[in-house]
């Protein structure tokens, strides 16, 4: 199968829908900015795309990044409109990547609860049903 092009499929879509084809592209370039926030902004540890996958945060990488940011503020403490510009996006980038890794730990302290609840229920199971033969 050959990948499509948006320019080849909006147009037999638009005609399939009874739409004009403006509006068959807004919607489209709407839903794929959308994805792309979702995927560069900070606000979800895992985004879902249908028939893609989805997408996680590494958590090292997330504490690399944390680290070269948190470098980097301490070495440009320089004074100037730009650098106060480039310094605050840096706060907030931290402050989001920060977030993220309290949300990443939780995430990962659910996960480690559920998997010793299944594993002491199971436990508690197999030992009842060892004595079948009494």
């Amino acid at each position: 199968m050959r990948p499509k092009k948006a320019k080849q499929f909006i147009p037999e879509l638009a005609s399939e829908l009874n739409l004009p084809i403006e509006m068959v592209e807004e919607v489209i370039s709407y839903y794929w900015r959308e994805v792309r926030k979702s995927l560069s902004r900070l606000k979800h540890t895992r985004v879902h795309l249908t028939n893609l996958g989805d997408f996680t945060i590494k958590h090292w990488k997330l504490s690399d990044k944390i680290e070269m940011l948190e470098k980097f503020e301490e070495k440009n403490r320089l004074k100037g409109m730009q650098q106060i510009t480039a310094r605050y996006k840096t706060a907030e980038t931290l402050y989001d990547l920060r977030n993220m890794k309290t949300m990443l730990e939780e995430e990962q302290q659910r996960a480690d609860f559920v998997k010793m609840h299944k594993r002491t229920s199971y436990e508690s199971t197999r030992k009842h049903n060892q004595n079948l033969e009494s």
